[in-house]
């Protein structure tokens, strides 16, 4: 799923009388659509979207201050790890005012993740990245256990593919 460049995303699921629902996703034409698709739809999908792809946020959102805080120790799991702390603004954009955390191994792989958003409700995640699986050219994090506001909490991601620019093939994760 690109949504940086408005490509279209997928999202099968069922509504909230359980029936299946399959939604194509182009965050482009949002506008005119109905309070579901715009109140539930699109921060589902940014949800995911963060969940599955958030290191290339990162480098994408240019709005937000990124500081690499030394090597820590990790929230959930005995050890350490570099943590890099990434603070969005408090105006403009899905994220305000929050700050990631992600705490990132010598592989280069972010292990662990906390998440604290801005105001004005208190909200934090604190979650495990792992099994890590090849989509294509791209190396993501398919599992995420931990808490969401002390409860426990549980991620992930299946039927995972993509298609590059250019091919009518879809690629399996690996």
């Amino acid at each position: 799923m690109d949504l940086a460049q408005n490509r279209p995303g997928h999202l099968r699921g069922k509504d909230k009388s359980g029936k299946p629902v399959k939604v194509t996703y182009l965050r482009s034409r949002l506008g005119g659509q109905s309070a579901e698709v715009t109140g539930d739809i699109d921060p589902g999908f940014l949800n995911d979207n963060y969940w599955l792809i958030l290191p290339f946020h990162i480098y994408w959102d240019t709005s937000a201050m990124v500081e690499d805080a030394g090597v820590q120790k990790l929230p959930l799991a005995k050890g350490s790890a570099g943590k890099v702390v990434v603070k969005y603004p408090s105006d403009g954009g899905y994220s305000t005012g929050d700050t990631w955390e992600l705490y990132v191994g010598p592989d280069g792989r972010t292990e662990e993740m906390a998440y604290r958003a801005g105001a004005p409700v208190k909200h934090v995640v604190i979650a495990t990245w792992a099994d890590y699986k090849k989509e294509g050219p791209l190396l993501v994090s398919l599992e995420h256990r931990g808490t969401n506001n002390g409860q426990p909490a549980h991620v992930f991601f299946a039927n995972v593919a993509v298609k590059l620019v250019g091919s009518n093939t879809w690629l399996d994760a690996q």
